[in-house]
């Protein structure tokens, strides 16, 4: 039963002269020619077997509906990825800001600076996780079963990384660029992260916001004596215009609803750094009847050097 069926089926599109319109309703399946004795084979005995083998069949060839949307890194794009072997020592030098030149009388003497740095080391932590699957449960749900279970299981992984990216952000925004609104998202709040990470040298180039509270910007009174045509056109088709600002919005329905995250170049901001290698272990449980998948992840640190290129908006 755990055959990858879809392997050997494959869709026979209608041809004549509704090819172009052709819908799924309207497609027929054929076997391939290399799995069509094992699939007589198993016709044979579903043939020759009860309802509840016709049952276990059917429900082997049919693909769940996913009821997960698949997690991506979000708030990792504020970080510069960095590998190292488990032996490094891993420092970060931070230049210190020294005073360069003094305003001074013709004949005083020179001051002399000294550049220095400032070392940090990161705090490791790892990531892990399993899935068990009873032999019963696969042969009763086919062969996908496993592959969806994995799947999910890394795409937790990667949110368990990305709240931890998430966190060492909250705990760096200084408390001036922690913005906050009532109602929505507005433009002269955006406008006003603009302009202030502008006015210190340190624009803001990317954000990380959820669709539902970009969709707000659909609200926002546009005043433009000539509107470019590729914004006209945007404004037209999705009610908001992607590229505001010159920043990068990185829309996901994962991301906070209530906070939108801006920050400058990853190259600006700080390291996500990572040791070792990622682990996947498996095994077998005779005594009750499951198949083992142990996963361990690598090592991984945050680590943000530059605060000022970070900013929130909190809707409230």
């Amino acid at each position: 039963m755990a055959q990858k069926w879809t392997a050997a089926l494959e869709p026979k599109p209608v041809v004549g002269d509704n090819v172009l319109s052709a819908s799924q309703e309207t497609i027929f399946w054929q076997v391939n020619s290399d799995y069509l004795p094992e699939v007589n084979r198993l016709l044979r005995e579903v043939a020759r077997g009860d309802d509840t083998m016709r049952q276990r069949f059917i429900a082997a060839m049919t693909e769940p509906i996913l009821k997960i949307i698949p997690y991506v890194s979000l708030y990792d794009r504020f970080f510069v990825p960095k590998t190292y072997t488990m032996q490094e020592d891993t420092l970060h030098p931070t230049e210190t800001v020294i005073n360069v030149a003094v305003e001074s009388h013709p004949q005083a003497e020179v001051m002399f600076n000294q550049p220095n740095f400032l070392f940090t080391r990161p705090t490791y932590t790892t990531f892990q996780t399993g899935v068990k699957i009873p032999w019963g449960l696969l042969e009763t749900a086919g062969w996908d079963l496993l592959g969806r279970q994995m799947n999910q299981v890394m795409w937790e992984l990667t949110r368990k990384r990305d709240a931890k990216a998430k966190t060492t952000i909250d705990n760096a925004v200084p408390t001036s660029h922690k913005l906050t609104h009532t109602g929505g998202l507005v433009k002269a709040t955006v406008d006003t992260v603009i302009r202030k990470s502008n006015e210190i040298g340190f624009p803001v180039t990317q954000a990380v916001i959820n669709p539902g509270r970009l969709m707000e910007a659909q609200s926002w009174n546009w005043v433009m004596p000539t509107i470019p045509e590729d914004v006209a056109r945007e404004l037209i088709n999705n009610l908001y215009y992607g590229n505001y600002g010159g920043i990068n919005w990185f829309v996901n329905p994962n991301a906070v609803v209530n906070t939108i995250y801006f920050g400058g170049p990853p190259e600006m901001i700080g390291w996500h750094d990572q040791k070792g290698d990622e682990r996947t272990d498996r095994d077998t449980d005779i005594t009750k009847g499951e198949d083992i998948v142990a996963i361990r992840d690598r090592q991984h640190a945050y680590t943000v050097e530059n605060d000022l290129s970070l900013w929130t908006v909190a809707i409230v």
